[in-house]
């Protein structure tokens, strides 16, 4: 059922579920749940599984792989950290060591861990000098140290090694994100088109593709790309919060208001959920002139966000601004109004 693609995700579940109910340790069946859940971009629900998963059988690296991306994915670094280095260290000469290695620098670095993350991917290159990904990963760590030029060169020295194959769309995609920190668009563009190419369902080089667009102002053309990434990731919350701002450049409301709630659904609880209501506020509020709308938006917004959300202080200042717009209510005759 999983092979038969998204449409049959929820199916297979359930099968899932009915083979737990039946035996509660079967560690495959909390592995493919949390996998397909994690497909689904329903981080919580993914974490969940593969806890359960990882708590039967520590050993298992899959298990481990994807539970450190679902970490990642919802935003818990240090969590991703702590179970990719316990693996490496409980098991230094496993076959899926090296692999392991390179993902839990990429999780140090996103937890801003820099020099960590350059030793642990130093060892990887000391054991597999010609290792493509961890030179991948290592370029990535100079561009967060602002190093470009130098990520710019260890990346290539990457595609040196392997710049055909589907791993080497992941390269490709980092040289975007390289080549967009150096303002360098159509170097990005390019860079991001090569890795989907490689890879088409490497949908997030296609969804880095679109923000060049959407840079550019090209709204239709991002558009058109995001189409494709949201009918290939019907989850992707931040592909159709994207395709909401695409629309929305093109003076279409409708259909901006249809992507971000369909950024909600697929995210009720997440930061996705946070960004689309705050879109949705905005829309609502300078484009469709619906204030009354637009507050409740806010209302939700500010609910759900959490305090360091990127878009709170202008949520807030948008919720004072409807405030004084809003007209004072209806006094009754007993409190002293007139009819």
């Amino acid at each position: 059922m999983w092979r038969l693609g998204p449409g049959n995700y929820e199916r297979a579940l359930e099968r899932l579920k009915d083979a737990l109910e039946i035996d509660p340790g079967l560690w495959e069946a909390w592995y493919d749940a949390g996998y397909i859940e994690l497909l689904r971009h329903h981080t919580d629900e993914a974490i969940a599984a593969l806890e359960k998963a990882h708590g039967i059988l520590p050993t298992h690296a899959p298990t481990v792989a994807a539970l450190g991306q679902a970490y990642l994915a919802a935003g818990r670094t240090a969590d991703a950290v702590k179970v990719l280095r316990g693996f490496v260290e409980k098991q230094p000469n496993a076959k899926e060591a090296n692999a392991a290695r390179v993902q839990l620098a990429n999780a140090q670095r996103r937890a801003k861990k820099l020099d960590e993350a350059t030793e642990t991917l130093r060892a990887v290159l000391r054991l597999e000098p010609r290792s493509a990904p961890a030179l991948s990963a290592l370029g990535m760590v100079y561009e967060a140290r602002g190093q470009h030029d130098l990520a710019d060169l260890v990346l290539h020295r990457a595609l040196d090694i392997d710049k055909e194959s589907k791993a080497a769309a992941d390269v490709y995609n980092n040289l975007g994100l390289v080549a967009l920190a150096r303002r360098r668009d159509q170097e990005a563009f390019a860079d991001f088109d090569q890795a989907s190419r490689l890879d088409p369902a490497l949908t997030v080089a296609r969804r880095n593709k679109a923000m060049v667009y959407l840079d550019c102002g090209d709204y239709a053309r991002a558009s058109e790309e995001l189409r494709g990434v949201t009918k290939a990731e019907p989850t992707d919350v931040e592909a159709w919060n994207a395709l909401g701002v695409a629309e929305r450049g093109q003076g279409k409301f409708d259909a901006a208001q249809k992507a971000y709630e369909k950024a909600l659904a697929a995210d009720p609880k997440g930061a996705g959920a946070a960004d689309a209501l705050f879109n949705l506020a905005v829309l609502q509020m300078d484009f469709k002139k619906d204030p009354a709308k637009a507050r409740a938006r806010l209302d939700e917004y500010l609910k759900a966000a959490a305090p360091n959300h990127p878009r709170r202080v202008d949520a807030e200042a948008r919720a004072r601004e409807l405030a004084k717009q809003a007209p004072p209510p209806a006094q009754s005759k007993e409190a002293g109004g007139t009819s």
